[in-house]
């Protein structure tokens, strides 16, 4: 392939860039309101809040400050605090051998221990609770980017069909198979147009560089 044939190439899926982060950043405006639903609503991080607290508690608070910090997550995530000594409960059995292997039995106290397993099974409960907020809001923005393309008929394989040999583009075009490119194009929006943002500049910038080496020579 020559420069002349690459820098084609590059205009062709930069411009293809161009249209899906247009296209990512729909999606992100539509999904707003959908984040301040109660269940999709981004709960805390439980490291956060207690670093706040003891950033503004005197010397010899800390503990006291996590007690409370931690009382409030458990409101925050709808925990009770039945809940949250069964998880206590699991971790147990963890700490006590991850403390009698550091030696260091002798030098945490009892209400350490238990804060800190509090904390432990708070976090837990936000990584699955983060994990499942996300799996939620990636389904939605995928439904919405396939049904935005659809109606506006942004398909990828129509878009960059000139890049694929005649015979593939052929198939890849008839009428039957648009709503497979349009719901490409849907699903490659709702990556989000942070990813697209980045793809559309490495491409230009390696555009740019083709460009350059095809002047000096």
């Amino acid at each position: 392939m020559n420069l002349d044939n690459l820098s084609t190439v590059l205009g062709i899926l930069g411009a293809y860039f161009a249209v899906v982060l247009v296209l990512a950043v729909s999606i992100e405006t539509i999904l707003e309101p959908f984040t301040s639903l109660p269940w999709l609503r981004r709960k805390p991080n439980p490291d956060d809040i207690l670093n706040d607290i003891k950033g503004w508690l005197p010397k010899g608070s800390d503990a006291e400050a996590k007690a409370a910090a931690i009382q409030n997550l458990t409101s925050d995530y709808k925990t009770t605090e039945e809940q949250l000594k069964q998880s206590v409960e699991d971790l147990h059995a963890v700490a006590d051998q991850a403390v009698i292997a550091l030696g260091i039995e002798g030098k945490v106290t009892k209400v350490q221990k238990d804060l800190a397993l509090k904390i432990a099974a708070l976090r837990r409960k936000y990584a699955i609770g983060e994990r499942q907020r996300i799996a939620i809001l990636s389904v939605i923005a995928a439904v919405i980017g396939i049904a935005i393309a659809a109606m506006l008929r942004i398909d990828t394989f129509d878009i960059l069909g000139s890049l694929l040999p005649v015979d593939v583009r052929d198939i890849l075009t008839r009428p039957n198979a648009q709503f497979g490119g349009m719901a490409i194009t849907g699903l490659a929006a709702s990556a989000g147009s942070s990813f697209w943002h980045d793809m559309l500049g490495r491409v230009r910038a390696l555009k740019e560089t083709v460009q350059q080496v095809g002047s000096n020579n």
